[in-house]
């Protein structure tokens, strides 16, 4: 291997050769298919998380059918978030405190999911939840679960690096 190219950190897309690009671009849809992985990953463990604990109220035909819901989630939450974002546009332009907005805001993230984990349950095909209110709201409880769990950590690796990126 030739180490005698050493890349400018102001290289540019039209700057690369062929192959260059084409790694680039290689490692670029890797690492978008593993996020998105990961993304289901996490969706599909919550859905079996809520479905064992909400045993009585939600009967699958099979597991073909958690997997439709894994796939349904990503286009219900942004269903809701249509639905939610008059509100948050709105609570943009008042002139509301800094913490009362903070807290609006995490109010209206926590009805997104629940508006989302809702509409996946009524159009997933195959599910049947007898009172959807209490699984959504268990789903939405673990979202803010994990949510407060990330930044957690968030601000334990920032106080440990003295709040600099590694």
């Amino acid at each position: 291997m030739d180490d005698s190219h050493q890349p400018d950190d102001e290289s540019t897309w039209a700057s690369l050769s062929r192959g260059e690009k084409a790694l680039a671009a290689f490692g670029m849809t890797g690492l978008l298919l593993g996020v998105i992985t990961a993304v289901l990953a996490a969706v599909l463990l919550g859905l079996l998380a809520v479905a064992a604990v909400s045993l009585h109220l939600v009967e699958a035909d099979g597991i073909g059918t958690l997997f439709w819901g894994v796939a349904l989630f990503l286009p219900c939450n942004a269903l809701a978030a249509l639905v939610i974002y008059p509100l948050r546009l709105g609570l943009r332009l008042t002139t509301l405190a800094s913490r009362t907005k903070k807290a609006t805001e995490a109010a209206l993230s926590v009805a997104t999911t629940f508006l989302a984990v809702l509409f996946t349950g009524y159009f997933t095909p195959g599910l049947r939840v007898q009172h959807p209110w209490l699984p959504t709201l268990l789903a939405a409880l673990l979202v803010v679960l994990a949510n407060l769990a990330v930044r957690k950590m968030e601000r334990r690796t920032s106080n440990r690096t003295g709040g600099k990126l590694p």
